[in-house]
């Protein structure tokens, strides 16, 4: 029997779906990248730099899949808002290309810090401290227990050119970070540290010591750290720029699922829902997000019959 147009289920697993999956996270494959949920309403595509060139009807059917409310991705038709993806190309990177306060710190008790990679073997025994330091105040999927870890790295040590990498503080594993080569683009899929170690700037030494190795890579032309988050966190995006990384710029797109697409991007019910917003001092709104409805209503993807 013919599959019925426009039907997903037979696309491919993404390499890094077990990964994300043995995480946490829901994971569906899909038009030709992988989409993670993403709170209780939305997906978004990893890795969240790569663009993603779809039609506005299958992303429609992928947010019928997936139950979801709501796309975010990289839009390769470059629509939507432009937001800033972090990158490094350049094969001379080094101390010279770190702002000068973000230089320091790496310099700064270089002695008592090493960063090198880690072996999944080798994290998997020793990664569950820095996981329970930083989740402590931060919600959201990861393997909270000694098992779910370790089958975690088990999976992950499966995935070609899936790495991680490690900053260690007196010998004690202080922060790592999770890096995917694809092509030959290294994308950093996420950072973790222990709050404990903070004094001692793992995070500084890590990023610089990483992306100096890894760009000078004979298989790496770019490494980025992803893009900016809808909204934006001001902060993060600096840390980035003070490690070297340039800013280029990105357009990311929002779809909502249609049965909601006009009540939701009609500017009555964002105004609305931003005064709530304002009033309750959090986010307000079924995407837990104004800002993605702000997006939606101006992302204008090219409408076509989608794949077969």
């Amino acid at each position: 029997m013919t599959a019925p147009a426009g039907n997903h289920r037979d696309d491919a697993e993404h390499p890094l779906a077990p990964f994300y999956r043995a995480w946490g996270y829901r994971t569906w494959s899909r038009l030709g990248t992988l989409w993670i949920a993403s709170g209780r309403f939305s997906v978004v595509s990893v890795p969240c730099s790569r663009p993603v060139a779809a039609t506005r009807q299958e992303v429609e059917r992928l947010l019928e899949e997936t139950g979801r409310l709501a796309a975010q991705f990289p839009s390769a038709s470059r629509t939507g808002v432009e937001r800033s993806g972090y990158w490094v190309r350049d094969r001379g990177y080094g101390p010279a290309s770190l702002q000068r306060q973000f230089r320091q710190h790496v310099l700064r008790h270089g002695a008592r810090r090493v960063v090198r990679p880690v072996t999944w073997g080798e994290l998997a025994a020793r990664g569950q401290g820095v996981l329970q330091d930083a989740f402590a105040r931060k919600p959201g999927p990861w393997p909270a227990d000694r098992g779910a870890w370790e089958a975690c790295c088990r999976d992950a040590d499966a995935i070609p050119r899936l790495a991680a990498t490690g900053c260690f503080v007196d010998g004690a594993l202080a922060a790592f970070l999770v890096s995917w080569v694809s092509g030959r683009e290294c994308h950093v899929l996420m950072y973790h540290r222990s709050p404990r170690f903070d004094a001692l700037r793992p995070s500084h030494a890590l990023i610089a010591d990483f992306t100096s190795r890894t760009i000078r890579r004979d298989d790496v032309e770019a490494v980025t750290l992803g893009r900016d988050l809808i909204p934006a966190l001001g902060a993060v995006g600096d840390f980035k720029r003070h490690a070297g990384y340039r800013p280029e710029p990105t357009p990311v797109a929002a779809v909502i699922a249609p049965r909601w697409r006009g009540l939701l991007t009609h500017p009555w019910s964002r105004g609305a829902l931003r005064g709530l917003h304002r009033l309750g001092g959090r986010r307000a709104g079924p995407l837990g997000n104004v800002d993605v409805l702000d997006v939606a209503a101006i992302t204008r993807l090219p409408r076509g019959r989608g794949r077969h």
